[in-house]
């Protein structure tokens, strides 16, 4: 039990972090495209020098050929490819998730009641306390009993 709900909370954080990385890039690439420049909020230091680049090392020419050390920034249509196959994924998953809570909300046939269409049933085993009457569950009064032995005892 205590795996299983590491195991879900870590794929939750690494989802998390993913959807992050995402979110950040969209941010950038639609920045860049406006051509608005932001700086971020931060300790001073941060606010008076420039973060540095990262800097890709992909490999020697041998391996990559002549774009080596070089990447280039996703297009356009890569990224409005990349965010309908990122609404897809989220829809199929919001639907799996719709169809899960519904199925946890109904109760399955031999867990709903037997009485719940039946009026007669109702008026019979009311659940309500309507006047004190007979009670087949009521504990046992001894003197009530022994009265009632006595008067059994008395009748022919």
């Amino acid at each position: 039990m205590f795996k299983d709900m590491v195991d879900a909370m870590s794929e939750g954080f690494g989802t998390c972090l993913k959807e992050m990385k995402y979110l950040s890039e969209r941010v950038e690439a639609v920045e860049k495209k406006v051509g608005i420049t932001t700086k971020r909020k931060g300790t001073s230091s941060q606010n008076t020098t420039p973060p540095p680049k990262p800097t890709l090392d992909l490999g020697s020419e041998s391996v990559n050929g002549t774009n080596a050390g070089t990447k280039s920034l996703p297009e356009d249509k890569d990224l409005e490819k990349e965010d309908a196959r990122y609404q897809e994924k989220r829809d199929a998953a919001l639907a799996l998730f719709r169809a899960k809570s519904d199925r946890t909300r109904k109760l399955a046939a031999s867990q709903k009641s037997p009485y719940t269409a039946n009026s007669t049933a109702k008026v019979i085993i009311p659940n309500k306390k309507l006047y004190p009457g007979y009670n087949p569950f009521a504990k046992i009064d001894k003197k009530k009993l022994k009265d009632l032995a006595d008067w059994l005892k008395m009748c022919p």
